[in-house]
């Protein structure tokens, strides 16, 4: 009988500790989901708004740059990126139909270690002629050349003519990249 108890006893003591373990594990505290999805997405790097997001009517393809690539885009201005905490580079150019033909818009997000990285570089390249966007946190423009940040990230678009409707597609550029409108 004794046999019979112990060889219970064996028998239950795996699934007791597997019942512990589990009562255990449910008292622990578990990351917040909100916090893994913003941990996820910093993970992804810069992102450039999407074609339709931007209202442009094509876009060449996405080029990356990092630390160790920058000098390739940027060769002169380097070094003050790289100071201010520089990770990684998206850019592309849209194209944007106008009655005047096809205008081009070169657009680069930069990704910081941190949030003064990106406003340290706004800083520094801002038009002295820019005025605030409207409607838009961090967003200066002269209408040519429109400098933005948002969190560690970094917004310059150029528009690779001058006037009235490169106003407009630089702005367009920067109001889908602030709403989130990524490809």
């Amino acid at each position: 009988m004794v046999r019979r108890w112990s060889r219970s006893v064996a028998l239950l003591l795996p699934l007791v500790a597997v019942l512990a373990w589990v009562a255990w594990r449910g008292t622990r505290l578990r990351e917040d989901p909100a916090a893994v999805l913003v941990a996820l997405k910093a993970a992804q790097g810069p992102a450039l708004p999407a074609v339709t997001a931007a209202g442009a009517s094509s876009a060449t393809e996405v080029a990356g740059y990092d630390r160790e690539t920058l000098y390739e885009f940027i060769d002169g201005a380097a070094d003050a990126y790289l100071a201010r905490g520089f990770q990684r580079c998206v850019a592309t150019t849209f194209a944007f139909t106008t009655p005047g033909g096809e205008l081009e818009v070169a657009a680069e997000v930069y990704r910081f270690a941190d949030a003064a990285g990106a406003l340290g570089q706004l800083e520094a390249e801002r038009p002295r002629a820019a005025q605030p966007l409207a409607g838009e946190a961090n967003a200066w423009t002269d209408g040519n050349v429109l400098v933005a940040a948002r969190g560690p990230d970094y917004l310059k678009v150029t528009a690779l003519a001058p006037g009235a409707e490169a106003a407009r597609a630089v702005a367009a550029v920067a109001v889908a990249w602030s709403k989130g409108g990524i490809q």
